[in-house]
């Protein structure tokens, strides 16, 4: 049976092969159906003899971190590097899976992969074409590059101010708005091939910590719970949404002992039974902060007992001799379970049984079918994807005019020296300069500072000279997990020395919109909710009045 587990992961488009029933794989193969590295570009070869052996369902695709990764290249090489590596681990195996979201996430952007517009931005143009349009344009764009499944889109409601991982990836604060959203989303990806993974039920949106590090606890009683926020599931769910991802948190008004990776309640109980999803449940990442201190054995068990039919089993991605034993290692575990249980040796309530395999097994082989993987590699994706008249239709619609208290938008034509002053991560250099590019072109004067997310004192003082002698003082803001102090401060200084020397202000919060409300001096703001191109773009011409913002927050503070 190895042979066609090898065909139908790696040479997907091969015809004539029927889908195998999970009867006609060996114990260790149904195990291998439900087993998920993540593969960093460029060391894929060290998961070989895995993919040979059946003992991987297939990779997650994660990247490295641009220049941390690579310091001896600039960002335009590290992209070209790292699409060589992508073509060579998609001639190895067809069968991906990847985070491709924006805001927050910008590793797609390392792998070759064009930005995507953040949820919250798309959640803010109010539209559902412009949602059902993008996400269309990514599934072609996944497709384009050997993938078939993503983990998204994300369902989780951001009701915390303070979240320090979901922020604008969430389409916003209503749940029932985000669930509409996200089962667009689900539609609009499914319809053109590629699998959607609603995540991080039963909802990741009330948490202060993140769980790539630590333990986070949702504390809501279980009706404010469902209402707040694992509602926003249902819809998805409704529209047939192939795959479900848990999270690492725990929700003790359903399960006080375990998180929800974890949790036969929240998984089997409430997902499968009372909601109704028959798809396939993947675990979060098995590696997060969240689970540490737990062996790669208790972590298998603990998975399949919940009812998790794919174990995303990866490790430190800069320990690969050890991270890809961890396959074997969960076949070796799960083989010898199943057979002390059916000696007798062990209760099978505790240990992992060979139905709990067969039925995983059987729901992934289900899934792959669904996917064309046995049979062909499906239509043929298009040259054009539309996914640059998808984002800038996304950034038209979505950029908001959260303040205009002082009249300052649109700019008079007197108003010609501009001082902008971004704070933000270097990859978004590109995209921060587009609005400065956009504002010459018009032919305004412009002073631009790009720096950090937390400045130095010699970015302040040039930016306190350059605030002094413009007309109009634009500073672009970025909150990520928490304020940066720094940040904050210099804004707020430059903000109030310019409303005593009587000059105008402009505030483009760049990335999280919850920042907002602390700077009160902001008279005039405009929220971006991720910087893009088209935002940055879209940004300048509303500052121009060419034109109008149609934005609207979605969420409430």
């Amino acid at each position: 049976m190895k042979k066609i587990l090898l065909f139908s992961l790696i040479f997907v488009a091969t015809s004539g092969w029927s889908a195998p029933s999970v009867n006609d794989l060996t114990l260790e193969e149904q195990i291998g159906q439900t087993i998920m590295p993540r593969v960093l570009v460029g060391e894929h070869k060290a998961f070989k003899k895995a993919v040979l052996a059946g003992q991987v369902t297939g990779f997650t695709v994660k990247t490295g971190e641009g220049l941390i990764r690579f310091p001896h290249l600039t960002p335009k090489k590290q992209a070209a590097y790292q699409k060589k590596q992508y073509k060579r681990l998609q001639k190895t195996i067809a069968d991906l899976k990847k985070d491709y979201e924006g805001g927050t996430v910008t590793s797609p952007m390392f792998m070759g992969l064009k930005q995507m517009p953040s949820n919250m931005l798309l959640g803010a143009a109010h539209d559902d074409q412009v949602i059902t349009d993008m996400y269309t344009a990514q599934a072609l764009e996944v497709r384009k590059v050997g993938g078939n499944m993503v983990y998204g889109p994300v369902t989780d409601v951001n009701s915390n101010p303070l979240n320090p991982i979901i922020q604008t990836r969430s389409f916003g604060s209503s749940a029932e708005q985000v669930g509409h959203n996200a089962a667009l989303a689900v539609r609009a990806l499914e319809q053109n091939g590629v699998a959607a993974v609603n995540k991080h039920f039963p909802g990741h949106g009330d948490t202060s910590v993140d769980s790539h590090y630590e333990k986070p606890v949702t504390a809501l009683d279980k009706d404010t719970l469902w209402k707040r926020h694992t509602s926003a599931f249902l819809p998805s769910v409704q529209a047939g949404v192939y795959g479900v991802m848990n999270s690492h948190v725990v929700f003790p008004a359903l399960d006080n002992r375990h998180t929800a990776s974890f949790s036969p309640r929240i998984l089997q109980d409430l997902l499968r039974r009372e909601m109704h999803f028959d798809g396939v449940i993947i675990t979060d990442g098995l590696d997060m902060g969240a689970l540490k201190d737990i062996s790669v054995e208790e972590m298998v068990r603990q998975a399949y007992k919940a009812g998790n039919n794919i174990l995303l089993l990866s490790g430190d991605v800069r320990n690969i001799k050890e991270t890809k034993t961890y396959p074997q290692r969960a076949i070796g575990y799960v083989r010898e379970s199943v057979l002390q249980v059916e000696s007798g040796n062990v209760p099978a309530e505790k240990y992992v049984t060979r139905q709990e395999i067969e039925d995983s097994a059987a729901r992934v082989l289900v899934l792959k079918e669904k996917l064309g993987l046995f049979t062909s590699s499906g239509a043929a994706v298009p040259k054009d994807t539309g996914f640059e008249q998808a984002a800038h239709r996304a950034s038209e619609k979505g950029v908001t005019l959260v303040r205009n208290m002082a009249g300052v938008v649109p700019l008079k034509k007197s108003e010609q020296k501009i001082c902008s002053v971004f704070f933000a991560d270097a990859i978004f250099g590109k995209q921060l300069r587009a609005f400065d590019e956009y504002l010459v072109s018009r032919g305004k004067r412009i002073q631009a500072i790009y720096s950090p997310r937390t400045p130095s004192d010699k970015v302040a003082s040039f930016a306190r000279v350059c605030a002094q002698n413009a007309d109009v003082l634009v500073l672009g803001t970025s909150r990520t997990s928490v304020m940066d102090e720094r940040q904050e401060t210099l804004v707020k200084e430059l903000l109030e020395a310019a409303a005593t020397n009587g000059q105008k202000t402009v505030l483009l919060s760049l990335l999280n919109p919850y920042e907002i409300p602390a700077y009160l001096q902001a008279k005039t703001v405009l929220a971006l909710y991720g910087p893009t191109v088209d935002s940055m773009q879209v940004a300048a011409q509303i500052l121009l009045g060419e034109r109008k913002a149609q934005g609207k927050l979605p969420i409430t503070w």
